[in-house]
């Protein structure tokens, strides 16, 4: 019998990740002054406590330098970081002496828990790719207690994604610069996930200049899917923990 794995969504892409022996920290964006939540004085403390931080690309609601220097002082986490990223993290003082740099298509194991890296191709408006986009942007599947979790950053539908294995959960992003609604009924039709957990959405002010990556489609991502797969996603609220 697998035993559970805990989730806990800190605002956009940013979710810790336990097996119960090792907890880890995605994209983590604590203190952006654009934020409309922020996490309690005891979320942060169990961000603290995670072991591994792994950033998907260098944007600052996902590498957020802020966050790194505080994670970098006040925790004793070994940090993941694309090699697209290797400039913003040489950047700020001792943190690359902290890292491991990755590319897209590395594995690796993170004490319990392993992992795989996937190309991610950011988008922009209207299913563009990005003109700024890092072809070593990366994704991650996580293994913990034998459950695949896929976290794809940033990225529009890829190749990859037609290829790979099924995933027990699937983070997705609804948002016009990833996979929208029809990108994303599409990867859930492709990897089966036992369980989706919708991401990017309800973290950020949403003027018009930000409405193409902080607005989430999370409603009508669930209205246009079939009364089966509505009961397999989730919509985190604020600091929600689920245990899968």
């Amino acid at each position: 019998m697998m035993s559970e794995c805990m989730i806990e969504w800190v605002g956009n892409d940013g979710f810790l990740l336990s097996d119960q022996s090792t907890t880890i920290l995605t994209d983590p964006d604590l203190f952006h002054s654009e934020r409309i939540w922020f996490p309690s004085k005891e979320t942060k403390s169990r961000c603290l406590q995670a072991d591994f931080v792994c950033y998907t690309h260098a944007h600052e609601d996902h590498f957020s330098t802020q966050t790194a220097v505080w994670l970098l002082h006040n925790s004793r986490c070994r940090f993941i970081i694309p090699e697209s990223c290797r400039e913003k993290a040489n950047s700020i003082p001792d943190l690359a002496e902290r890292a491991v740099f990755v590319t897209p298509g590395h594995s690796g194991s993170l004490h319990t828990i392993s992992y795989q890296t996937i190309r991610a191709i950011h988008g922009h408006k209207h299913g563009t790719v990005y003109s700024g986009a890092d072809v070593n942007d990366c994704g991650y599947v996580f293994t913990l207690n034998g459950k695949r979790f896929y976290q794809p950053g940033d990225t529009l539908l890829l190749e990859e994604h037609t290829e790979m294995h099924p995933v027990d959960g699937l983070f997705l992003s609804p948002t016009e610069h990833n996979t929208h609604i029809n990108g994303s009924i599409r990867l859930i039709e492709w990897l089966h996930p036992t369980h989706i957990i919708c991401q990017h959405f309800g973290t950020y002010e949403e003027p018009p200049v930000n409405y193409f990556w902080a607005h989430g489609y999370v409603e009508e991502l669930k209205a246009a899917l079939p009364q089966s797969v509505q009961e397999r996603l989730i919509v985190p609220k604020p600091e929600e923990k689920i245990i899968l």
